[in-house]
């Protein structure tokens, strides 16, 4: 009794506190708030059939949770396929590529743990202004023993913050 008594206090206790780790990234109100996101296939030298697989479900997921946490913002984001889908009417233009790409071990995290089979992911990232000018470059990357889709979503939180920061300057 005290053991479920001890679970749904800690549960409880989690819910409760659940938001306190993602801050909110706003805008300055007189920011135009149009961006267009273009995340480059990765189409990574030497993969193997198995690692583009793995890898595109990853920037599938990554996209839908960029413009997910832009929109949550204040933003309003458009997802293009292709540069040639750009106008200068949708805004900025943040361009994502992947530079190196390591699904890990799902077998390996499963059963060993302890940071064994961890993913990687590197992205480097270009923002530019609605007339092409480069605002922006930078690189970013990061290892999760909790899979790709855990390291794009902590990529995708430090870009939005680096999108931010630049608008707000």
């Amino acid at each position: 009794m005290k053991r479920i008594t001890l679970i749904l206090l800690l549960t409880l206790l989690l819910a409760l506190n659940g938001g306190c780790g993602k801050k909110k990234m706003e805008v300055n109100p007189q920011v135009a708030k149009n961006i267009a996101i273009l995340t480059l296939d990765g189409n990574l030298p030497g993969q193997t059939a198995d690692q583009a697989r793995e890898l595109d479900i990853v920037i599938q997921w990554m996209d839908r949770d960029l413009i997910k946490i832009m929109k949550q913002s204040g933003f309003q984001p458009v997802l293009i396929k292709d540069m040639q889908e750009y106008k200068p009417q949708m805004g900025k233009l943040l361009v994502v590529d992947v530079e190196k790409f390591n699904a890990g071990s799902r077998a390996a995290r499963a059963f060993v743990g302890f940071g064994a089979g961890a993913a990687s992911l590197d992205l480097s990232y270009k923002f530019l202004d609605e007339k092409g000018v480069l605002l922006s470059e930078w690189r970013d990357g990061v290892g999760s023993s909790m899979g790709g889709t855990y390291c794009a979503q902590t990529l995708d939180r430090r870009a939005l913050e680096k999108v931010v920061v630049l608008l707000n300057k």
